[in-house]
């Protein structure tokens, strides 16, 4: 009665496209280093957690293979419950595979891998790229650069290039 939902349910599992990778969880970032660095950083996490699916995997088998074992009634019951929650477990196994994948093609990807130096000599210009890009975001939106933006930038060190490239592009408008 359920096949074809089953089947498509399956079809669909994935937590983030490749197009939300690369666009919104990467494209975040203003610098190759920082997109780097956030693939590892989301790999990590991924691997991690597919690892710790995989032992929760074997853990609910065994359970369920002991509670079949008594025979009991109860136990049977209790052993379909545990087989409903070790197909979703699995479901999301499907998806997190999916994801894994297209971060380790983006991964490979990478021409250059960065080391920790590398990432930490490109903060500055990361930080620079970032804070002008977001405080133009705030002023095209009409809200005008927030307080703790410009106090971020200033700490950064780049409040002064933002006001002169404001200035200069005023200057190509007039």
């Amino acid at each position: 009665m359920f096949d074809e939902i089953e089947k498509a349910i399956a079809e669909v599992q994935q937590p983030r496209s490749r197009f939300q990778l690369e666009r919104f969880v990467l494209g975040q970032h203003a610098t190759p280093e920082m997109q780097y660095y956030q693939t590892v950083i989301e790999l990590q996490d991924m691997i991690y957690k597919y690892k710790l699916a995989q032992i929760a995997v074997k853990k609910t088998k065994s359970k369920i293979a002991k509670l079949r074992s008594t025979g009991d009634e109860l136990d049977e019951l209790r052993a379909q419950e545990k087989e409903l929650g070790l197909i979703q477990t699995q479901l999301s196994m499907v998806g997190a595979e999916r994801e894994l994948k297209h971060l380790m093609e983006i991964f490979d990807s990478f021409t250059h891998k960065y080391t920790r130096d590398e990432i930490e000599a490109a903060q500055p210009d990361y930080w620079q790229a970032r804070l002008i890009t977001n405080a133009k975001a705030m002023m095209m939106g009409g809200s005008g650069v927030n307080p703790a933006h410009i106090e971020a930038m200033e700490q950064a060190g780049v409040l002064e290039t933002f006001v002169s490239e404001i200035e200069n592009e005023k200057r190509e408008l007039a």
